[in-house]
């Protein structure tokens, strides 16, 4: 609406307005550039060198009745959703925040990161359903 139309709408007003009473005032704004901007900090990292992240890497899942786990002995095998080769998912704080492979280094098994995902997508890990 513009200027003359609200003040013709609001003339027309009977409750208690009386014509010629109601008057539209523009609203003054400060200019934007008298606001400062937000003052960026410098700082290095060192101070986080020793904060502690659980690293995890879900090999896999399955589901089993309880009378199955129940049974459940030292030496039972758990046949899980993943082949050798498959990609894994590897979590910070319980956080996905990486893709990998599990690969075998000097007899043992370790898991080399392929992908790391951007922080902004990183959502809830395996605790949360996801």
């Amino acid at each position: 609406m513009t200027e003359k139309e609200i003040e013709n709408f609001l003339s027309e007003l009977g409750d208690g307005v009386n014509k010629g009473e109601a008057t539209v005032k523009k609203v003054r704004f400060p200019p934007l550039d008298s606001f400062r901007p937000e003052r960026t900090i410098s700082t290095s990292l060192s101070h986080l060198a020793d904060v502690q992240i659980t690293i995890s890497a879900e090999l896999g899942e399955t589901t089993l009745k309880l009378r199955e786990v129940l049974n459940l002995d030292v030496g039972s095998v758990i046949d899980l959703n993943k082949s050798a080769g498959d990609a894994i998912n590897i979590y910070f704080n319980d956080r996905k925040a990486a893709k990998g492979e599990v690969i075998v280094v000097n007899d043992s098994f370790a898991v080399r990161i392929n992908s790391i995902i951007p922080p902004k997508t990183i959502k809830r890990g395996k605790h949360d359903g996801q």
